[in-house]
């Protein structure tokens, strides 16, 4: 009898030093203890704690294992360091943080220094923390981008037919930047004409900016930092469409100092959980309040990284690895968020040691892992402020509905592009004898390293086809080659994942601070000088190929930082001189910088000229391919598409109009725009190749 009592103090023992953290749990089992560390504000911390203890309740009663939380405040001084130590932490199993973008960001570049991270989970929904660090294979996203949120909000303000114009206001941060940067794009899709974008530093700066935007009596998308800017926006405004941080209760105390009888309104979209999953009215029903964004994530943050230690432990992977194998399962559901779900998704681990489909509060886990681990589409709850309370209308998603996407929200299924007239008739030259080819990267240093590093891809792609030194004119500023930065001392990558040297064999001609815009009108009209040995070599028997990457502003193309010289009429004047000079038989210009059609759309008239653009006048164009260890992207998504479809399908006779279509339904957010196709020919029977395979005698 001693000895049984023995036994049995020990087992409890045992259970004690493996139960959960939580004194209000209690339970017999022996229990797997994960450590999860959890980086959220710290102003919140009661609404992020009762997720934690109602997580912890559920799958420790469904499983045999308990997480245990380690919680710290995201905006603490020290966040640099904090991240560095919980990279480097072993003892803990994932991380699930932020909500603010710059502590993102210090999170996610600390894990993406690691050759193995550990999984981060995050519902920030900055789109540029997700361009940079969503491919590297530990960040799991569980909210679109705002990317997403903006293009609901102009598809509210859209589905009023009586709305035709709209105008923004915008934090100046990275938050504030990706409703300007896709302005101008999505407005083009929903057929609305963008009367302004305004941004501002400072809550001083709202008062006059909206009273400027109001003057235009048109819808405002609106877009604060916080919901203390927020309050100041809809003084002036009852036409307003709010972003997710204006919807804090807490904006109700300011509205009341400010007005009387309740008489501001407001309108706009939060992320939310998905209705059909039940969690909306089981969280009313168990704390007597809705749930504010974040929760619904953290919760299933939290459930993913205890079933994927499950799975990891059965199958012997990592951790990554067995949240990739959950996110990517398509067969039958069979778990959910609640604890018979988890205790289900439990079972089939454990006994079939097979993968299940789990959903959570958010819905189901649909991830396109292949192209980047943020889940394809969130759910939006539409609000509406009236007598300080808010009000839900309706749930939407990308689409309009509650369903999942096919794409990423950066992976835009396109709709607004260009008509082309097949029977037009082609315009009759000589035969072509020769080509020439002239590549400008006009921006230099290291955080510009894709400029470069793209023209000299371009540079390469020549020499495979036959092109030599003497039919290339290259012109860069050729300082990312050598700068300290480089990890690579010598060479020059595109893709940090699959190393190839760029670098090799190139004979720059001219160095970008060595000439000016004028010097280039002179080295394409061919007019050589002591300053200028070596120019164009063309005739009018000749086909030319201009390719530019570099920055743009709306109207101008930037060079080395000046943005006064390349204008419209700057470029229209060089083109229409080349023609006269018989520089040329057809020229193809492939322009990548941000407003580039701005710049061509002066250009149309000149014959035999075809310009095609990255974005059109009022678009950014984006970059691709962050490298976080580098600091740098190392390519633009125009360029990176036009060159792997060059590359893949030119040979097959790929025809302009063609490599035009790959370009437009694959670059992200922007519009690839063509210019001066009624005066350069039918561009369904001009061919790539005419300007990218070099002429044999």
């Amino acid at each position: 009898m001693i000895r049984i009592c023995k036994i049995w103090f020990l087992l409890a023992a045992i259970a004690i030093m493996h139960s959960c953290d939580d004194p209000d749990f209690k339970d017999d089992k022996v229990q797997r203890r994960v450590k999860i560390a959890v980086v959220l504000p710290e102003e919140s911390h009661d609404r992020w704690e009762r997720i934690m203890k109602w997580a912890q309740k559920n799958i420790s009663e469904a499983t045999d294992i308990c997480p245990v939380f380690e919680f710290y405040d995201e905006n603490r001084p020290d966040m640099m360091t904090l991240a560095y130590n919980l990279a480097n932490d072993t003892s803990i199993a994932s991380v699930i943080g932020c909500e603010g973008d710059e502590s993102t960001e210090i999170l996610a570049y600390q894990m993406s220094r690691l050759k193995h991270p550990k999984p981060m989970f995050t519902f920030n929904t900055s789109q540029e923390v997700i361009r940079k660090y969503a491919r590297m294979g530990f960040m799991w996203g569980f909210s679109e981008s705002d990317i997403t949120q903006s293009e609901i909000i102009l598809s509210q303000i859209a589905s009023d037919i009586d709305n035709k114009e709209v105008a923004l206001i915008a934090c100046n941060s990275s938050y504030g930047q990706t409703f300007v940067d896709w302005f101008a794009f999505q407005t083009a899709e929903f057929e609305l004409t963008p009367m302004d974008i305004r941004t501002y530093n400072d809550i001083s700066e709202i008062a006059p900016i909206m009273k400027d935007l109001s003057s235009l009596q048109c819808p405002i998308v609106c877009v604060p930092s916080s919901y203390i800017e927020a309050a100041e926006m809809i003084k002036y405004t009852n036409n307003g469409f709010f972003s997710h941080k204006a919807f804090n209760e807490k904006i109700f105390e300011i509205l009341k100092e400010a007005g009387t009888d309740g008489g501001f309104s407001m309108s706009g979209v939060t992320m939310t959980s998905n209705p059909s999953s039940g969690f909306q009215d089981i969280y009313e029903a168990k704390f007597g309040q809705t749930p504010n964004f974040g929760e619904a994530p953290l919760y299933d943050a939290i459930m993913a990284t205890c079933l994927a230690h499950a799975l990891a432990c059965e199958l012997g992977t990592s951790l990554n690895k067995a949240v990739y194998d959950l996110f990517s399962c398509e067969s039958r559901q069979i778990g959910g968020w609640t604890r018979d779900g988890i205790r289900m998704a439990f079972n089939q681990i454990t006994t079939t040691r097979t993968v299940p489909s789990i959903s959570g509060a958010i819905g189901k886990f649909t991830f396109s892992p292949d192209k980047h681990t943020i889940i394809n589409y969130s759910t939006y709850v539409v609000n509406y402020m009236s007598n300080y309370k808010f009000y839900k209308t309706d749930f939407v998603s990308r689409g309009g509905k509650i369903s999942s996407s096919a794409h990423s929200a950066w992976i835009w299924n396109k709709t607004y592009d260009q008509d082309f007239d097949y029977t037009q008739e082609d315009i009759k030259l000589k035969p072509c004898k020769g080509n020439k080819a002239v590549l400008v990267a006009t921006s230099s240093g290291w955080e510009n390293y894709r400029h470069q590093a793209d023209i000299l891809a371009y540079y390469q792609l020549l020499k495979q086809n036959d092109f030599t030194d003497d039919d290339i004119i290259l012109i860069m500023a050729d300082d990312i080659v050598s700068h300290p930065k480089n990890p690579y001392p010598g060479q020059v990558i595109r893709d940090s994942r699959q190393l190839g040297n760029l670098y090799i064999d190139v004979k720059a001609d001219y160095k970008l601070d060595e000439i000016t815009p004028f010097d280039l009108k002179n080295i394409l009209l061919g007019k050589s000088s002591e300053k200028l040995p070596v120019v164009l070599d063309a005739e009018d028997d000749d086909n030319v190929l201009l390719v530019w990457s570099g920055h743009g502003s709306p109207g101008t193309l930037l060079w080395n930082g000046n943005q006064k010289t390349i204008t419209g009429e700057f470029m229209s004047n060089l083109f229409n001189e080349m023609h006269s000079a018989g520089k040329y038989r057809k020229l193809f210009g492939i322009i990548e910088a941000c407003y580039a059609g701005g710049v061509a759309s002066k250009c149309v008239g000149t014959p035999n000229l075809l310009l095609m653009t990255a974005a059109n006048d009022k678009e950014t164009s984006k970059a691709e391919l962050y490298a976080p260890l580098w600091g740098t992207y190392l390519t633009n998504s125009f360029t990176l598409t036009t060159l792997q479809t060059i590359q893949e399908k030119a040979n097959d006779g790929l025809s302009i109009e063609e490599l035009y279509s790959e370009c437009f339904s694959n670059t992200m957010g922007s519009h690839v725009t063509l210019y001066n196709m009624e005066y350069f020919g039918n561009i369904f029977f001009n061919y790539v190749n005419d300007y990218f395979i070099h002429m044999k005698e």
